[in-house]
């Protein structure tokens, strides 16, 4: 085996992108997106005895005030059989001398490879798959492993997620999807609608997100980061906005209430008409909130957007945010289901919910969050967590306390300015 550096990007993508564990960031489009946090990234791989490419990864390098020095970074690991731990020693070892090389003082991998198997519901499935091994294989190379915490804890990137299977029939899909003909027959009734938007439609985004932002306290993306997101991975972007028009909602209601009024004089069983009754009433309630809040207009209003990136068979739910308006306007579950069909039309095998908790505690600030995701069917899957090679014992300390105080601070007085 030849380890191998500034691997040709179409060569390095063709590879990635086949790959079972490919994450869009583990493309070479990641470097150019990256470029303001991260001043340099390379392209790494190894070659067989024959010459073929058999692993890549990509590291990207950055500079840091305290200390005044350089870490390094592969975000969701390798490319590569993992199965295979020859190869996979071989690479972490090169990986952490080439860290090295370029001078920095720690090497941080996250691999997304799945530390054992859970049942949908988040339970740890008995019997399952242990991949272990691969955190021995790390630390046996040197890495230092920081802990299986919970999915929020500080991690750089989130160590769980849930991933729907898309290689099995539609009608399939569509079953296992909690609510699927419910949630839908209300959308069509409320004229919630979702379309295939364009980039001069990312404000969408951004209003949704600015929207949770003032809720949560998080410090959210302008239109510059969505922006520059699109250009980089252009090919491969799919971006969908979700609209409604309230006004043609509240007619529809009306007439739907006008035609169950009138099967109610047609019923003769009294027990029956108890639902007809009760549903009547909470649409009756629901165009009274619709006029009172102002939203009877007569016009499409944007509800939300989603932004995804496709490569290959692989789908990553990477940015979607949604305006709260009236509890039975599911803009966010119309955004799923059409993103779901659209992608599964185009040969899609997996659809990537990119990030949960991971708490199975419903007391959770999280957990309505993850149960959400979790409607769909997919596998709730655990990733290893993150890894490091402490390349400068008395750097990486100095790094270690000034990088946890500057983000609890951080934290902090953003909540303060975001809840303001």
């Amino acid at each position: 085996m030849k380890f191998i550096q500034n691997v040709d990007k179409e060569r390095f993508d063709a590879f990635a992108i086949q790959s079972p564990l490919n994450h869009y960031s583990k493309t070479s489009p990641f470097i150019t997106f990256k470029q303001k946090e991260f001043y340099k990234g390379d392209l790494l791989g190894v070659e067989d005895d024959n010459g073929n490419l058999i692993a890549t990864a990509l590291m990207l390098h950055k500079k840091t005030h305290v200390p005044y020095a350089q870490f390094s970074y592969i975000q969701y690991g390798f490319n590569l059989d993992y199965e295979n731990k020859a190869l996979l020693t071989f690479f972490l070892k090169e990986l952490r001398n080439y860290a090295k090389k370029c001078g920095s003082f720690f090497l941080r991998i996250d691999p997304n490879i799945t530390r054992i198997e859970h049942e949908k519901d988040g339970k740890i499935k008995e019997g399952g798959f242990n991949h272990e091994f691969v955190t021995q294989a790390f630390q046996d190379c040197g890495y230092t492993h920081l802990g299986y915490n919970y999915g929020y804890s500080g991690n750089w990137m989130s160590r769980f997620t849930y991933r729907l299977d898309l290689n099995q029939d539609w009608k399939k899909i569509l079953k296992g999807i909690k609510r699927c003909s419910q949630y839908t027959n209300k959308n069509e009734q409320r004229c919630v609608k979702v379309h295939k938007a364009t980039i001069d439609e990312l404000n969408v985004l951004v209003m949704g997100q600015e929207d949770l932002s003032h809720k949560l306290g998080f410090e959210p993306y302008g239109i510059d980061y969505f922006t520059r997101l699109w250009k980089c991975y252009e090919p491969y972007v799919h971006y969908y906005v979700v609209t409604t028009n309230f006004h043609q909602a509240k007619c529809n209601l009306q007439q739907i209430i006008q035609a169950d009024e009138k099967r109610l004089l047609e019923m003769k069983d009294e027990k029956k008409k108890d639902p007809i009754l009760k549903s009547i009433s909470a649409m009756k309630k629901e165009i009274v909130e619709i006029e009172e809040k102002g939203y009877d207009k007569d016009e499409e209003i944007p509800l939300g957007a989603k932004f995804i990136i496709m490569q290959g068979e692989n789908v990553w739910n990477v940015n979607m945010y949604t305006i709260k308006t009236l509890m039975n306007f599911r803009a966010a579950f119309a955004l799923h289901r059409f993103a779901i069909e659209d992608v599964y039309n185009q040969g899609a095998k997996t659809y990537d919910f990119e990030g949960i908790s991971g708490s199975l505690d419903p007391k959770d600030e999280y957990y309505g969050q993850q149960d959400f995701k979790k409607s769909f069917g997919g596998d709730f899957l655990e990733f290893l967590g993150e890894f490091d090679a402490v390349l400068d014992e008395k750097k990486y300390h100095t790094w270690f306390k000034a990088d946890h105080l500057y983000r609890r601070i951080r934290r902090k007085l953003r909540y303060i300015m975001n809840k303001k």
